[in-house]
Formats: structure tokens, C-alpha cells, sequence
């Protein structure tokens, strides 16, 4: 895991807002919950104690670098001849 992820983990565990080169972290302020976001999209967010991917971002930005981010969050992320997947299921 790379150290931008480790500490993007960190902050989503600590309830904190945090922010560091393309992706930051930020408490929802209606809900609660924590949102996490690279290059100002959504793409995951915490429902209670569980972290669950925007599947419409993913979709549009099927890259390395939000799979990356989506795996330290503990999501299985992967991209596959260009499609993307969650839990081995073509989104």
C-alpha cells in the first residue's frame, strides 16, 4: 500500500478530514459518514462501519490509480481488458 494510502486510511478510520495530492477524505456532515474522494469525484463513502464504492465513478474512471485507492480501502477492485470490476462482477 502505497504511503498516500496508508494515510487516506488512516484519516477515513480517524474521522477526519485530510487532503494530500489528488485524493481527500471528508466527513459528511448529514450522514455522518466519511467520503472519500480522488480528483474531486466521489468514489467510495461509509455506511456505518462499512466502506462501499461509487460503482457510477468507477464506471466512468475505470483507472489503476482509483483501483489502487479502492483496494486500500479493503474494496475487491479490479480492471480487466479495460472493463471494471467489484467483487469479481463485471459494474
Amino acid at each position: 500500500m502505497r504511503k498516500i494510502e496508508q494515510e487516506m486510511v488512516s484519516a477515513l478510520n480517524g474521522r477526519r478530514n485530510w487532503r494530500k495530492g489528488n485524493t481527500e477524505v471528508l466527513q459528511d456532515r448529514n450522514c455522518g459518514g466519511m467520503s472519500v474522494y480522488l480528483h474531486h469525484n466521489l468514489i467510495a463513502f461509509t455506511h456505518g462501519s462499512e466502506v462501499l464504492p461509487v460503482l457510477r465513478t468507477f464506471l466512468n474512471y475505470p483507472t489503476r490509480t482509483t483501483v489502487s485507492r479502492l483496494r486500500a480501502l479493503g474494496i475487491d477492485a479490479a480492471i480487466r481488458k479495460g472493463q471494471p470490476y467489484i467483487n469479481e462482477i463485471k459494474v
